[in-house]
């Protein structure tokens, strides 16, 4: 089946799409680290914490990295619509169990 004329637009839109939701999520993090530095009660400008400052942000992009890759495969496996309902029906009842 030959690519209509759109194709490479939509193709263009989506990539620009999930670079830009790739961006938003790094964002998220940068702006929550000095929450948790604070919470585990440790200065990651101190000399010595520089490392754990780079664990932290290296280990959160390699966790999404992993479920992006992951969660693509289940929806290729199970189909988007599937996958998209199972995670809306796990999220409606998640607040619920933490009562």
């Amino acid at each position: 089946m030959p690519a209509g004329p759109h194709y490479k637009w939509i193709a263009l839109s989506n990539t620009t799409l999930g670079v830009l939701m790739a961006t938003i999520n790094a964002s998220i993090m940068l702006i929550a680290l000095p929450d948790i530095f604070r919470g585990i009660g440790v200065n990651p400008l101190d000399p010595g914490n520089t490392g754990l400052l780079l664990w932290l942000i290296m280990g959160y992009l390699v966790v999404t990295a992993v479920l992006v890759v992951s969660f693509g495969r289940l929806g290729d496996m199970f189909g988007r619509s599937r996958c998209s309902t199972s995670v809306s029906r796990y999220s409606q009842r998640s607040p619920s169990r933490c009562r």
